[in-house]
């Protein structure tokens, strides 16, 4: 059985056009297409997902296994049929192949093992548990029809096997795949594909009974005043006394609606709570006897962004790229985890 799993009405309609030439084993699914892959995975043979790359491998990424009992997958994108699973083996450059040629795409084929069938770029996203600003599935069909592509990682990630045509240097290249957690500055022309890794946790200090909006835009400065990139948050911290605090907890809410965290298959930021004795031990640049007096430890925004990206880290470094920023009654700064 085939499954067609649309993200809008308009995908819906492409689903139905292709199951009509697809053929009789086919299902076009009902409701939310998260729970519907999950549903029906171990029924399918192949799967197409109509939606955004990132959004397609972040839904089948949970149940993805390295056999064959994992159906074939294809992403129907901007143009693109991209196989995302199943490769030459499991038959999903077939059915690619065949949805090209009706919906009248390219088909972007699989760079990667047959196992998996993700595209060096897929795998990229997937190593560093990142998200993607710009057009993947076109860029890897750039990267696979042999354009120069320039390829910029300041931050000297580890990366896995790159093609030929993929180098710093670039000469002539259209496209510029940038790998940081911070915004701009990188290349003013051509077309960019963004992939921000989730390597900053971010601490949180605030009085009680503080407003959602001065919690809001006091974590703006982190991306005005510093040049963070907001999607490269992989925690929220605080002291155990902030875990209820409403005006927190509003403004986490908010920053994970406009910033695109929580969607169909990845897991939003989550905020870490600390005892005072456990934030007291962490060494800290900016103490505050005044902090040491209300919460029993001298820092919270500091210590808890530490704290918790030292537990996350897994042996890495990590740094303090932001000390305590604040307001009135809002105090933040953020850590990074080290490549």
């Amino acid at each position: 059985m085939i499954g067609l799993f649309a993200i809008d009405e308009e995908q819906r309609q492409v689903a139905v056009e292709l199951s009509a030439r697809l053929g009789r084993d086919t299902v076009v699914a009902d409701g939310p297409v998260h729970q519907a892959v999950h549903r029906m995975w171990n029924r399918m043979g192949s799967a197409v997902l109509l939606m955004p790359t990132g959004a397609a491998v972040r839904t089948i990424a949970p149940m993805l296994v390295q056999d064959e009992s994992s159906p074939a997958v294809v992403c129907v994108t901007e143009g693109f049929v991209v196989v995302l699973a199943g490769g030459s083996s499991g038959g999903a450059n077939a059915l690619a192949d065949r949805i090209a040629e009706v919906l009248g795409v390219t088909m972007v084929q699989s760079a990667g093992s047959d196992n998996t069938g993700d595209t060096v770029l897929e795998q990229l996203v997937d190593q560093l548990d990142a998200t993607v600003d710009g057009d993947i599935a076109e860029c890897a069909a750039a990267m696979l029809n042999g354009e120069p592509i320039r390829l910029l990682n300041p931050m000297g990630f580890e990366l896995p096997s790159m093609p030929d045509n993929v180098g710093q240097a670039g000469g002539g290249a259209r496209w510029t795949v940038v790998i940081d957690d911070r915004v701009g500055g990188h290349v003013t022309d051509g077309e960019i594909l963004r992939i921000v890794p989730r390597t900053l946790v971010v601490g949180l200090g605030a009085s009680k009974g503080v407003s959602g909006d001065e919690v809001t835009s006091v974590l703006s400065m982190l991306e005005w005043d510093f040049g963070l990139d907001l999607r490269a948050v992989r925690a929220f911290a605080s002291i155990d006394l902030k875990a209820h605090e409403a005006g927190v907890l509003q403004a986490l809410e908010d920053w994970n609606f406009w910033h695109g965290q929580g969607s169909v298959g990845e897991d939003p930021p989550e905020l870490l709570t600390y005892p005072a004795e456990t934030l007291s031990t962490v060494a800290v640049p900016n103490p505050s006897p005044v902090v040491q007096r209300e919460t029993g430890t001298p820092s919270v925004a500091e210590a808890a962004a530490l704290h918790a990206a030292t537990q996350m880290a897994e042996g890495r470094a990590v740094e303090l790229v932001v000390p305590k920023a604040k307001s009135d009654n809002v105090t933040v700064a953020a850590a990074r985890i080290r490549p």
